[in-house]
């Protein structure tokens, strides 16, 4: 496969898996604060953050940071633009990509500019989040029934699942970084209420329930979030699907890493592999955190010096 090829391929299943996780974030949080008096400075801020958008020259408030993250074209993380950057990277890849995978990214490309969509973000904002969701889980069911999982599925696989860890990541940075209450606060609703809208902008409530029944939030979801081997969002589940698509695009076993890609990975992985979450309170949990948001990056650079001719195809945030 052509490096140019292998890149659309990479980008299109990060831009997907981009926009899926700004419309949870946004549902989740207008959601909590329905629910909730939280205060003011972690109301909107915080998706920001968790965004890469630390600075702006506007007030942080609902609707301008809901707009921001969903209709802005100018902003790489926002909803339309990931939606449109997919769009313009399966375009590319027609030849490798089922037709109907293209056809279902390509309506959803037409809906994000149509009126109808305008019209239901004004309506039914929660119905609004809930179908971008939709529409990128029935891109992903379409095309792993349709396509060859051949090394372009696994370019898809690898944007995808990298684009995720760094997402839950950065959810679970920010609550021990800016949302984490004073001492006071320390069990009472509204700090449960944040863990459960953390576990919820990851689709974890319902696994973290049924896998640890009885557990108050707090250490328990980050403990689920980062080290749970079974949970799809987990921070060690998606690296783990990154060093599974990376050997299987070089053919190596996973344990025996040849190139930059698969030593970062396998770097990242053992770590995660060997540290418990006591260990990571105690050397600072935000620190690990942004060790591991750090790292993340680091691979995705990797990426592109081992894979991708960098003077080639579309600009990438």
């Amino acid at each position: 496969m052509i490096s140019r090829v292998a890149d659309h391929c990479f980008w299109t299943g990060r831009y997907l898996e981009r926009a899926e996780n700004t419309a949870r974030m946004l549902e989740v949080n207008q959601t909590l604060l329905l629910d909730f008096a939280v205060p003011v400075n972690q109301q909107w801020k915080p998706l920001l953050i968790i965004s890469g958008i630390h600075d702006t020259q506007w007030e942080p408030d609902g609707e301008t940071v809901q707009n921001h993250l969903t209709w802005e074209i100018t902003n790489p993380v926002s909803i339309a633009s990931s939606i449109a950057s997919a769009r313009e990277n399966a375009r590319n890849i027609r030849e490798v990509i089922s037709a109907e995978a293209w056809e279902r990214i390509n309506h959803s490309y037409l809906w994000m500019q149509s009126a109808h969509a305008r019209k239901l973000y004004q309506v039914d904002r929660s119905a609004f989040y809930s179908r971008i969701k939709r529409i990128n889980q029935l891109i992903a069911g379409i095309s792993e029934g349709t396509m060859s999982h051949d090394e372009a599925w696994d370019f898809i696989q690898l944007g995808k699942y990298l684009e995720r860890a760094c997402q839950t990541a950065r959810i679970l940075d920010v609550k021990y970084h800016m949302l984490l209450p004073t001492p006071e606060h320390v069990g009472t609703p509204i700090d449960n209420a944040h863990w459960v809208a953390i576990l919820m902008s990851c689709s974890g409530y319902e696994p973290f329930r049924k896998r640890r029944p009885g557990s108050d939030p707090g250490l328990a979801v980050a403990d689920f979030l980062i080290f749970d081997s079974s949970f799809p969002r987990s921070v060690r589940f998606c690296l783990e699907k990154c060093q599974q698509a990376a050997h299987s695009i070089s053919g190596r076993p996973v344990g025996q890493p040849g190139n930059e890609v698969e030593h970062a990975l396998g770097s990242l992985v053992g770590w995660l592999n060997l540290i418990r979450i006591a260990d990571c309170v105690e050397a600072g949990l935000h620190d690990a955190l942004t060790g591991v948001i750090d790292r993340i990056h680091e691979i995705g650079d990797a990426i592109d010096r081992t894979y991708f001719d960098s003077q080639a195809g579309l600009s990438r945030t």
